[in-house]
C-alpha cells in the first residue's frame, strides 16, 4: 500500500543535469546550480510548470495562480547557502509571479560578487517557455544577501510549556478560508494549513501544519512555502492597522511585499507555532518555532500589501491583455463508455431514449445513430413532428434538424438571408409547440464554425444562424442545442455523447468534441517577426497620405473612432459615411472638428448596402490618396424576443451588417487594404436575449472576417462588449438593461478604454476575430459558484469548481420539490403569500429595485417596467426557482405579480390537504366574515326578511348536507368525508346549496 513512484515536483529538482556541465541545485524549486568562471557569483535555473508543481495551484489570487511571496524567501535561502549567507538581508518582491495553465516559466536567480562587507546582490527573473530567443526576461524580486553577526538565535522563543499563551484570545478560524474565497483569494488544500490562532495585544500566534500530501515534501525544502505562507495567513484574522474600522469594503489578503532580516535556524520543519508582531505600518516581526519551542527561523521585518482579485482580473502579470480576448474552441473529455443522452435510460431498456430527425437527411444521421445503438424516426417537419405525438407517438428526447439551403443563384447576401429565415422559422414552429416542450432541439450546421486549424473555409451561408439561435437558446433555456459537423464519419457516430454531454453548442472535429471558450490574448502575440508585420500593417493602415472609409461615421463609435484615427494615429484623410450623411444630428459639429485637428475629412450620405452607390462613391477616391482602410460600425438594432420576430425585421437588422459588408469585402477586394475592420458585438458570440437578428448579422460579420484571413486579405472583427458611449445605438440601453449586464459580468468600457483596446486589436497578428470586453471577474466567480449559472463561454476565464453529481431527482424536478415542500401543509392564503413573495422578490431583482415595497401585487407588469427582454429573464428566473418549463409568454399571460403567483401555486402545489382540513378553513373564513359585520350592518339585514331567511335556509341546508354525509343518523363520521374524493364533496354541496 506504499508509493513507490517518484512525484513529478521532486524529480524536478532531482535531474540528472551533470552531462550538461551543470551541479543539481537540490531543490524542488530549482533545477541547476552553476559558478561564473568570470567572477564570483552564482546562477541558479529552474523551470516551474503546474504540471510538474501541482501545488503551486492551490495559491491563486482571483484566477491567475501565483507564485507565493513565501517561495521568493525560500528560493533566497537556497542561494544563499550556496555562497555562504545565512541571512536574507533584504529581499523586495517587485513584479508577482504568474503560472500559466498550460506550459512552463523558467527561472534565472543570479547571486553576484560579494562586496567588501561580504554582501551579495540576489536577482531572480523570469519569462515563458516557450518566449524566442532574445525575448526580454521580467525581474521579479532583487535583494541582499549577508552573513549574520550573530547567527544564533534565541534557544527558546516561544515557551512550549506555556502555549498558548496566558490570556490569549482565540480568533475563530473556521469559514476563514471561505470568506477569502469569497474575496476571490483561492487557498487550496496544500495551503490550508492555518488550525489555530490566538491574540494577546497587538501580537497574533498561531499553530500551522503541512497537509498530509505535502509532508512528504517538507524535507526538501528549508522551509516549506506553503508552511510559512499559512502562518501569514492568521494576519487576515484581524483587521489591518492601517486599515478604515468604517470600511465595508471586501476583505482583502495582506501579502508578502519586502523581507528584512531573515534567517533560518532549522530545515525540514512540517508543522510551526508562529508569533507576529506588529514592526511600523503594515509590517511585522516573526518568531518561528517548531512544536517543541524550539527556534525555526526569524524575520526583523516583513513588509505586507494588500492584494485583491481584481489586481490580476485581466491577467496582466502573466503578460495577458486585461479585456482581449479571443474564441477558443477546447476539446471536451468524454465519459467512457460514451452515454447516448443526457436522458438515460431505463435500467431495462423498457424506456429508452427516443430520437427523432427533421427534414432531409442530408448530413446522414441516419446511419451514424444506427451505428451507436440509437433508433430514430424521421419526419418531414416539425408540424409532422407533432401530429404523431397526438396521434399516440412517445414524445423523442432529442429531434435533429440539419441547417442546408441550396444556393438560389441569387448571391451570397441572397442566400444569408434565406438560411436565416429558414433557421427562425423553424425555431419559432418548435418553440410553439407545447407537445414538444420536454425535448431539446438540436440544429446542426456542417463548417459554420472555425473550431481548429484544419478549417480553412467557413460556411458564411449557415455561419448567421449560430447567432439567431444563441439568442433562442438564452430565451428558452434547454430547449435548443447547436452542433457543427466535419465530414469525418466518426464525428457523426460522436453526435450522440456529445448531446449527452449538456454543452448548448459544440463542434466535432474529427471525431472529437470541442467547445467555444473565450480566452485572453497576449500583450506580445507570434513571433518578434510576427509583431514587425503587424506593425507595419498597421502603419500603411493608418498612412497619412491614405483615405480611410468609415461607415456608420455619424453614429456614436464611428464619430468616437474618427476622432482617435485622427488624433492618435495620424490619420489625415477621412471618407465618412452614413445613410443621412450631413443631414444626421451633429455632423456638422464632427465634420468641422476634424478639419479643425488638420484632416481631410468628407461626410457623404451613402448606404454602403446598397452596392452602385457604394461602387459610385469608391470611385470617387482620389489615386494621390489611395483608400488604405475600411472600418465598418454602421448597425441596425431592432429588438425583439425570437417568437416575435418576423422575415421583415430580421433582414432589416441584416441589410447594414451582411448586405453591406459583403459590398465592401467584394469592391475592396483589388485593393490590398491594409486594414479592413468589422465593428461586430458580443450578442452574436456569447448570445443576447431579444437579440437574435442582431447576434446574426454580428457572427455573419466575424466569419466573413475569417473567410478573407484565409484568403490572405486584412481583417478583423472587433466583438465588442457593452459600451458606456450613450450615444447611438449604446443609447438605448436603460438602467435595468445595464444592471443586467453587470449581474452576468459584463461591465461598459468608457471611450477611452474602448478606443485603446481598438489600438491593441489591429496591431495583434494572426487573429481575425478578437472580443474587446471590459469583465467583472468577481461577478463571474459568483455566477460560477451556482451550480450551471457560469455561461459556458467564460468558463476558460473563471475556475468553476468541480462537483459530484448527486443521482437522484433532475435539477428541476428537485426544485419543484422543494418548493412544494415548503408549501405543504400551509393554509391556502399563506402559500398564495409566500409564492407572491417569490415573485416579487424575482421582480426587484430582474428591474433593479430597490425593495419589494415598490412591487404592489394588482400592479401590471407593463406598468413596473417590463418589455419583452426583462419578460423573458423573469420567466427564466421563475423557472430556475421553480423547476417548471414555464411559457416565454408568461408575463403576458398573467399580467400582474398576484395572478402570476396564482398560476405559479396551481402549478407547483395543488392544494393536497384532506377534505376536511380544507372545508375547516372556508368555514373560518366564513365565521370570520361573520364576526366583521358591524352593528350597521347588522341592522341593515334585519329588516330584510328574505335575504335573512335566503341566507339561514342554505346554512341550515349546508348542515343537513353535512350530517347526511356522516351518515343515515346524521353523525358526522370523520372518515367518510376523508375517504370521499374532492368531486364527490363539492358535487354534492352544489346539488344541495345550488349556486346563489
Amino acid at each position: 500500500r506504499e508509493r513507490y513512484w517518484v512525484e513529478p515536483a521532486m524529480a524536478t529538482g532531482g535531474a540528472d543535469v551533470a552531462s550538461a556541465g551543470l551541479v543539481s541545485a537540490e531543490h524542488p524549486l530549482l533545477g541547476a546550480a552553476v559558478e561564473l568562471p568570470d567572477s564570483d557569483g552564482y546562477l541558479f535555473t529552474g523551470r516551474l510548470a503546474l504540471r510538474t508543481h501541482p501545488w503551486l495551484a492551490d495559491h491563486a489570487v482571483g484566477d491567475t495562480v501565483l507564485l507565493p511571496g513565501t517561495a521568493f524567501v525560500e528560493l533566497a535561502v537556497r542561494a544563499g547557502d550556496q555562497v555562504e549567507c545565512d541571512l536574507v538581508e533584504e529581499l523586495t518582491l517587485e513584479v508577482p509571479l504568474a503560472l500559466p495553465e498550460e506550459g512552463a516559466l523558467q527561472l534565472r536567480l543570479v547571486v553576484g560578487d560579494p562586496d567588501h562587507a561580504g554582501r551579495r546582490s540576489l536577482n531572480l527573473y523570469a519569462r515563458p517557455e516557450e518566449a524566442p530567443t532574445g525575448e526580454p526576461w521580467t525581474r521579479h524580486a532583487s535583494g541582499t544577501l549577508a552573513t549574520s553577526a550573530a547567527s544564533a538565535a534565541p534557544t527558546a522563543p516561544l515557551d512550549a510549556a506555556s502555549w498558548p499563551p496566558a490570556g490569549a484570545r482565540e480568533l475563530p478560524v473556521e469559514g476563514h478560508y471561505e470568506r477569502l474565497a469569497q474575496a476571490g483569494l483561492s487557498y487550496g488544500p496544500a495551503f490550508q494549513g492555518l488550525e489555530r490562532a490566538w491574540q494577546v495585544g497587538d501580537d497574533v500566534y498561531a499553530e500551522v501544519r503541512l497537509p498530509e500530501e505535502q509532508q512528504a515534501e517538507a524535507g526538501s525544502y528549508g522551509l516549506h512555502p506553503a508552511l510559512l505562507d499559512a502562518a501569514l495567513q492568521a494576519l487576515a484574522l484581524t483587521p489591518s492597522p492601517a486599515a478604515d474600522s468604517a470600511s465595508d469594503e471586501e476583505p482583502q489578503s495582506r501579502r508578502p511585499f519586502a523581507w528584512s532580516g531573515f534567517a533560518l535556524h532549522a530545515a525540514c520543519a512540517s508543522a510551526l507555532r508562529v508569533r507576529l508582531t506588529p514592526a511600523g505600518p503594515d509590517a511585522v516581526s516573526l518568531t518561528v518555532a517548531d512544536s517543541a519551542g524550539e527556534p525555526v527561523a526569524s524575520v526583523d521585518s516583513l513588509v505586507l500589501r494588500p492584494v485583491s482579485a481584481e489586481q490580476f482580473s485581466g491577467g496582466s502579470a502573466a503578460g495577458q491583455h486585461d479585456s482581449l480576448f479571443r474564441v477558443e474552441w477546447t476539446p471536451l473529455p468524454l465519459p467512457s463508455p460514451l452515454p447516448l443522452s443526457a436522458a438515460a435510460p431505463a435500467a431495462n431498456g423498457a424506456d429508452a431514449t427516443t430520437w427523432a430527425v427533421l427534414g432531409d437527411d442530408h448530413l446522414k444521421f441516419g446511419p451514424a445513430l444506427e451505428h451507436a445503438g440509437v433508433e430514430a424516426e424521421f419526419y418531414p417537419d416539425v408540424d409532422a413532428l407533432s401530429a404523431a405525438v397526438a396521434a399516440g407517438r412517445p414524445v423523442p428526447d432529442t429531434v435533429l434538424a440539419a441547417c442546408a439551403v441550396e444556393p438560389a443563384g441569387d448571391g451570397l447576401v441572397a442566400d444569408v438571408h434565406t438560411a436565416t429565415h429558414r433557421a427562425l422559422a423553424l425555431v419559432q414552429g418548435w418553440l410553439a409547440e407545447d407537445r414538444l416542450a420536454a425535448s431539446r432541439l438540436v440544429l446542426v450546421t456542417s463548417g459554420a464554425v472555425t473550431a481548429g486549424p484544419a478549417d480553412r473555409e467557413i460556411d458564411l451561408v449557415h455561419a448567421p444562424i449560430w447567432g439567431l439561435v444563441r439568442a433562442a437558446r438564452l430565451e428558452n433555456e434547454d430547449r435548443l442545442v447547436l452542433a457543427d459537423l466535419d465530414d469525418d464519419e466518426e464525428s457523426r457516430r460522436l453526435l450522440p455523447a456529445a448531446i449527452a454531454s449538456g454543452e448548448g453548442e459544440f463542434a466535432l472535429r474529427a471525431g472529437a468534441v470541442h467547445v467555444p471558450r473565450l480566452a485572453r490574448v497576449a500583450r506580445v502575440a507570434g513571433s518578434a517577426a510576427d509583431e514587425a508585420g503587424a506593425e507595419s500593417v498597421t502603419s500603411r493602415a493608418w498612412d497619412p497620405e491614405g483615405t480611410v472609409l468609415i461607415t456608420g461615421a455619424t453614429g456614436g463609435l464611428g464619430a468616437l473612432l474618427a476622432r482617435h484615427l485622427v488624433t492618435e494615429r495620424g490619420v489625415r484623410h477621412l471618407l465618412l459615411t452614413s445613410r443621412r450623411g450631413p443631414d444626421a444630428p451633429e455632423a456638422g459639429e464632427l465634420i468641422a472638428e476634424l478639419r479643425g485637428l488638420g484632416a481631410d475629412a468628407e461626410l457623404v450620405a451613402c448606404d454602403a448596402a446598397d452596392r452602385d452607390a457604394l461602387a459610385a462613391l469608391l470611385a470617387q477616391v482620389p489615386a494621390e490618396h489611395p483608400l488604405t482602410a475600411v472600418v465598418h460600425t454602421a448597425a441596425v438594432l431592432d429588438d425583439g424576443v425570437i417568437g416575435a420576430l418576423t422575415p421583415e425585421r430580421v433582414d432589416r437588422v441584416l441589410r447594414p451588417k451582411v448586405d453591406a459588408a459583403v459590398n465592401l469585402h467584394e469592391l475592396t477586394a483589388h485593393l490590398h487594404l491594409a486594414a479592413f475592420v468589422l465593428f461586430s458585438a458580443a450578442a452574436g458570440t456569447l448570445g443576447g436575449a431579444g437579440l437574435g437578428s442582431y447576434g446574426a448579422a454580428n457572427v455573419f460579420q466575424d466569419a466573413l472576417a475569417r473567410h478573407r484571413h484565409a484568403r490572405g486579405l486584412a481583417a478583423v472583427s472587433l466583438v465588442w462588449g457593452l459600451w458606456a458611449e450613450r450615444r447611438g445605438m449604446a443609447g438605448r440601453l436603460s438602467e435595468v438593461d445595464l444592471a443586467r449586464s453587470a449581474r452576468g459580468g459584463v461591465l461598459p468600457m468608457t471611450g477611452e478604454q474602448g478606443l485603446a483596446l481598438f489600438d491593441a486589436a489591429v496591431t495583434v497578428a494572426g487573429e481575425p476575430v478578437l472580443v474587446p470586453m471590459h469583465l467583472d471577474l468577481k461577478a463571474l466567480r459568483a455566477l460560477a459558484a451556482v451550480p450551471d449559472a457560469l455561461p459556458a463561454a467564460f468558463r476558460g476565464l473563471v475556475r468553476t469548481p468541480a462537483r459530484r453529481v448527486v443521482q437522484g431527482l433532475a435539477t428541476g424536478e428537485a426544485e419543484a420539490t422543494g418548493l412544494a415542500r415548503k408549501l405543504a401543509g400551509r393554509s391556502a392564503a399563506e402559500q398564495q403569500r409566500q409564492v407572491l413573495d417569490l415573485v416579487r422578490d424575482h421582480v426587484v431583482a430582474v428591474l433593479g429595485y430597490t425593495s419589494v415595497d415598490l412591487v404592489g401585487a394588482a400592479q401590471a407588469f407593463r406598468e413596473l417596467g417590463f418589455d419583452s427582454l426583462t419578460a423573458v429573464e423573469l420567466r427564466n428566473r421563475l423557472n430556475e426557482a421553480t423547476g417548471l418549463r414555464l411559457p416565454a409568454t408568461l408575463v403576458f399571460d398573467h399580467p400582474t405579480p398576484a395572478l402570476l403567483a396564482e398560476y405559479l401555486l396551481a402549478e407547483v402545489a395543488p392544494d393536497s390537504r384532506p377534505a376536511a382540513s380544507r372545508l375547516t378553513e372556508e368555514l373560518d373564513q366564513l365565521e370570520a366574515v361573520l364576526a366583521s359585520l358591524s352593528a350597521d350592518d347588522r341592522a341593515a339585514v334585519a329588516p330584510d326578511e328574505a335575504a335573512h331567511a335566503q341566507i339561514a335556509a342554505r346554512l341550515q341546508t349546508l348542515l343537513a348536507s353535512w350530517n347526511a354525509v356522516g351518515g343515515a343518523d346524521g353523525s358526522v363520521d370523520a372518515a367518510s368525508i376523508d375517504d370521499a374524493t374532492d368531486d364527490e364533496i363539492f358535487d354534492y354541496i352544489d346539488k344541495r346549496f345550488g349556486k346563489g
